[in-house]
């Protein structure tokens, strides 16, 4: 359980990871509604909060490898390009930062970076997009970079390794549960964070909380907050 009691200040740690889609850009519901909607049109149902919990946190490879097993037969040649296509239509649409998100990364003081399941061209146009870009750009970790993604702690323990910092002086912040298990695999410090809309669809706090979250947060101005000196 999470003890609101005990102040954990920026200097606690010497590095804070972002998680990205969910925690810096306000994205899930938009990633998560495209799968939906690719799927349907290739003849596997899949409702949103069903999307939700099967491929929060985790890569373009889950989903592929799902439709596959799923529809049993190959991957349609097409499919990446037609869901990236508009995945990245919606995103110029209707993607937002995080209320408050780079009130909060400047206020920080201590070094931070952000580790995400997502690859590195769509991290570049989501930030861009967000107005993030600037914040990140060049602290960027993706599980593209490692062998495995997401529940495992392999982008997690790779943005300590590249910056010099012990996994147990990093707090990790994230949405969902294959992030915060990876971060606890690594031996780190997790928040879970909730600010995103896609937790009006599917609420999975408990779920947060049963993968090992350290605190569970509300917002940007909480963690902000939290992480003073």
């Amino acid at each position: 359980m999470q003890n609101d009691d005990l102040p954990q200040p920026a200097g606690a740690f010497e590095l804070v990871i972002f998680d990205c889609d969910g925690v810096l850009i306000d994205s899930e519901t938009i990633s998560c509604s495209t799968v939906a909607n690719i799927m349907a049109r290739h003849g596997v149902a899949c409702e949103l909060p069903e999307v939700l919990s099967r491929f929060l946190g985790r890569s373009a490879a889950a989903v592929t490898d799902h439709y596959v097993r799923m529809a049993k037969r190959p991957l349609p040649q097409y499919f990446v390009h037609e869901w990236r296509a508009q995945l990245f239509e919606a995103f110029s649409r209707d993607l937002t930062a995080i209320e408050g998100t780079r009130e909060a990364i400047e206020a920080l003081g201590v070094p931070y970076c952000l580790a995400s399941s997502s690859d590195e061209e769509r991290l570049e146009l989501t930030l861009r997009k967000a107005a993030l870009w600037d914040l990140f750009e060049g602290r960027i970790f993706s599980t593209t970079m490692v062998a495995n993604g997401k529940p495992a702690p392999d982008v997690f323990l790779l943005a300590a390794s590249a910056t010099g910092v012990a996994p147990h002086r990093c707090l990790v912040v994230e949405d969902s549960v294959n992030g915060i298990t990876a971060a606890k695999a690594a031996g780190m410090t997790a928040y879970g964070f909730t600010a995103g809309s896609h937790f009006a669809v599917l609420d999975q706090t408990q779920e947060l909380l049963g993968a090992g979250a350290d605190r569970i947060i509300g917002s940007m101005k909480e963690l902000q907050s939290r992480l003073a000196s």
